[in-house]
């Protein structure tokens, strides 16, 4: 393989991992000569096959096993934004017009706090029905709510081609250290979420405002967050799947007596995230008191980078007897899009099939 198909792999699995903003590590305009030297024809595409390493799907966002220069590129600018609490969906997305972008003042900060809704069309046609939600948390670091919208696509039509009955899902900013509070960067994502954006939404929309109607879901980071507030806040949540998620960099957190340091990225600046605040004491913690019963998946793809470290979490929640399941998916990278699109019915269904439709 060739130094510039090298540097172009790393590029796309480094932002697979999402652990830094990825144009501090390697050019749009590097990138793109990458993708010149694959592009033997010079027609401005490359096929599957002609990809090095992992990556394709997470550029190949349509699934037509064909990535174009503007798809890379457009990727490479969409996951190296600044963080912002108020975020716009990438024109590259085509999204169902069920798809709402809603905000609010944050009472702790004082400024807008952006959020995604979908909102299914029998929210309107049944006005004195009360809805299920599901809260998604993204991936990356730093992360936005318009970071994971492209699978409403998904979710919309799998409302529409199956007897499920909707409910609303919710995308998530998590903050610049994405679903933790930091001092470091001055963002609470976590309470921004538990103690500000679940209450709006509840009061803004016709929610059945308990936790057997409360789904929570992640991808990645996103996993990761969603597995520590399933065992910090059992109370708001009765369904939760975590996907893609490093618990090899939890393990660490447990380690290093709270602070964050992954040993895949040397430049990273390390992170004080608070000590026992990680997926491994905090189940712990919840084998000895379990307050609240929670219906709680894994997932992940067969190739996802991830999968041992999920797998060895799997192993340790068994140890627990804490219930659970694992799902992998064959064929799957690194990547929520791709997994939505082969079985993202069976992860609505995880969260329908078991959320209370009743207020």
């Amino acid at each position: 393989m060739r130094p510039i198909w090298i540097l172009l792999s790393i590029l796309i699995l480094i932002v697979s991992f999402q652990y830094q903003n990825i144009a501090a590590f390697i050019g749009i305009e590097l990138a793109l000569k990458g993708f010149q030297e694959l592009d033997r024809n010079s027609d401005g595409h490359i096929q599957k096959s002609e990809w090095p390493g992992l990556g394709f799907s997470l550029v190949d966002l349509n699934g037509d096993n064909i990535a174009s220069k503007d798809e890379l590129k457009e990727f490479i600018k969409e996951f190296s934004r600044e963080f912002s609490w108020q975020n716009d969906v990438n024109e590259r997305y085509d999204l169902p017009d069920q798809l709402k972008k809603g905000s609010f003042i944050s009472s702790s900060m004082s400024i807008p706090v952006g959020y995604y809704i979908y909102i299914p069309d029998s929210y309107n046609k049944q006005p004195q029905k009360r809805f299920r939600t599901v809260y998604y948390l993204h991936g990356g670091r730093p992360g936005n709510e318009a970071r994971s919208v492209y699978i409403s696509n998904f979710i919309h039509t799998i409302f529409k081609d199956n007897s499920i009955e909707p409910a609303l899902y919710i995308f998530v900013n998590g903050g610049e250290l994405s679903h933790y509070n930091s001092e470091q960067k001055d963002s609470n994502g976590e309470d921004i979420f538990i103690k500000e954006l679940i209450p709006h939404i509840d009061s803004k929309y016709r929610t059945i405002k308990h936790r057997s109607s409360r789904g929570l879901e992640g991808f990645s980071q996103g996993g990761r967050g969603a597995t520590r507030y399933m065992f910090k806040y059992p109370e708001l949540f009765s369904t939760v799947s975590a996907g893609g998620g490093s618990y090899m960099i939890e393990k660490l957190i447990q380690k290093n007596d709270g602070f964050e340091d992954d040993p895949r990225d040397d430049d990273q600046e390390i992170y004080y995230v608070g000590k026992g605040n990680d997926a491994w004491s905090l189940a712990k913690d919840y084998k000895v008191s379990k307050e609240h019963k929670i219906k709680f998946l894994l997932w992940s793809g067969e190739l996802d980078p991830n999968l041992t470290s999920i797998q060895e979490y799997a192993a340790y929640l068994n140890q627990l007897e804490i219930d659970h399941s694992l799902f992998v998916l064959d064929g799957v990278e690194h990547n929520p899009f791709a997994f939505y699109g082969k079985a993202g019915e069976n992860l609505i269904r995880f969260h329908l099939g078991a959320l209370a439709d009743v207020d």
